[in-house]
């Protein structure tokens, strides 16, 4: 009997542990996927639900929720690597060098706002009151907008008031080319996990 009842003890415990590991790997978007499937008229008008799924199938972490965190202010990327693209191995842009990207966030009004933008190796590719939406609940959000390409972007973190931790960025090709046929997907995140707030770029 005490074998049995210790044995029963042993179970919950790994089940704990597991359920508590599990939690944690998600919390990190270590296998993307969508947190809370609520958008609002406004997000699903730019990332339609369908489009979502498939960034998330592809191990996006995507915020749902119509509660999200004021986010506004400038941020730097930092270094970011390629983590995820739906192309796999066949992906030519695989063991590419990504760039970096400065950030500001303005004028956030419910679900919309804007987005400056330019890469960190000269600004070459930037973009200035471009507009987004927003979903998210607590302090978890994701930002969407069309890039200068034409493709889908999404930008997903939690926000600390200086920071944005977990800071991930994903690109759904909607303008095909050669090396990227519309569909792709690919997730990159920031080697050091944030993007950190500075004062202008």
């Amino acid at each position: 009997m005490k074998r049995t009842i210790y044995a029963l003890c042993t179970v919950v415990c790994a089940l704990f542990v597991m359920t508590s590991c599990s939690k944690s790997d998600d919390d990190k978007g270590g296998n993307g996927g969508i947190v809370n499937n609520n958008f609002s008229s406004e997000v699903t008008a730019v990332a339609s639900k369908e489009t979502i799924q498939k960034m998330a199938a592809n191990k996006a972490t995507i915020y749902g929720g119509t509660t999200p965190p004021r986010v506004e202010g400038y941020f730097t990327s930092g270094e970011v690597q390629l983590t995820h693209t739906s192309l796999g191995d066949n992906d030519p842009l695989k063991s590419a060098a990504f760039d970096g990207f400065y950030y500001r966030f303005y004028e956030q009004n419910g679900s919309k706002l804007k987005v400056d933008y330019r890469n960190h190796s000269g600004g070459t590719y930037a973009a200035q009151g471009v507009n987004a939406v927003i979903s998210g609940e607590g302090d978890k959000f994701t930002i969407f907008f069309i890039n200068k390409a034409g493709d889908l972007h999404a930008i997903s973190g939690t926000f600390t008031g200086d920071a944005i931790e977990g800071f991930q960025e994903t690109d759904y090709v909607k303008v095909g080319t050669d090396t990227s046929p519309v569909g792709t997907v690919r997730v990159l995140k920031s080697k050091d996990g944030r993007a950190e707030r500075i004062q202008g770029f």
